[in-house]
């Protein structure tokens, strides 16, 4: 009696985000060589992300967090609304807390600093399609450690990436697409959870906290001008 053929395993399918070309399209290639993944599409930007999501139904999204129409925040939000099958799998340059928190919130499955090696992250995209959490980052690390940022929702953290760039409320409502009132609210919740008196000392202490990069930050006076 003849063995009955096994069947081999069907690859895991990804998809790419990176607004970087030459990043992306050396990660499409470092993972075209790992054994049982299979790239099927690359994103420069969070609309196309979205579109491919929903054309391809990856198994796994390999998603970039700054982008330059919508951020990978948003982009995460989405797909796990729409597609929660997939399995979110942040990568960054930036090794930053509030993004390490923000994208853990919203179900990501795990995060990764973009120095890590293809063989790093082919081995992440494996664990995350198997339904584990992976996190390879200094920040990510000391999450736990950090008491004030504990309650700190995405959505907060977006409000606060905002306001710490020089966006009154009314410009981040139109951003997000809120109300102002709700605006008001998410400012009020950050000035409680960093224990802070003033909008100014919000964007301080995210600082030192490592929430929000140098460059994002505005010159404290517009910022102290107005809510």
């Amino acid at each position: 009696m003849a063995d009955a053929k096994t069947e081999a395993p069907r690859a895991i399918r990804v998809v790419v985000v990176d607004d970087h070309p030459i990043m992306g399209v050396g990660t499409r290639a470092s993972l075209a060589r790992a054994k049982g993944i299979e790239v099927v599409g690359l994103a420069p930007n969070g609309r196309q992300a979205l579109y491919l999501v929903g054309e391809l139904q990856p198994d796994v999204l390999l998603l970039d967090i700054r982008l330059p129409d919508i951020s990978g925040i948003e982009v995460a939000r989405e797909v796990r609304k729409q597609w929660p099958a997939v399995a979110i799998l942040a990568i960054t340059g930036y090794d930053e807390i509030g993004y390490v928190r923000a994208m853990m919130q919203l179900g990501a499955r795990g995060y990764l600093h973009k120095t890590i090696s293809g063989e790093r992250i082919a081995n992440a995209i494996r664990r995350v399609a198997a339904g584990e959490k992976v996190v390879i980052s200094d920040a990510a690390e000391s999450v736990e450690v950090t008491s004030a940022l504990a309650g700190l929702t995405a959505r907060e953290y977006e409000v606060l990436r905002l306001i710490a760039s020089g966006c009154r409320n009314v410009e981040v409502a139109d951003a997000l697409l809120l109300t102002v009132k709700t605006v008001e609210y998410h400012v009020s919740r950050l000035l409680t959870k960093l224990k802070a008196r003033s909008r100014a000392e919000v964007i301080v202490k995210a600082r030192q906290y490592g929430l929000i990069p140098e460059e994002d930050v505005v010159d404290e006076h517009r910022s102290r001008s107005g809510f």
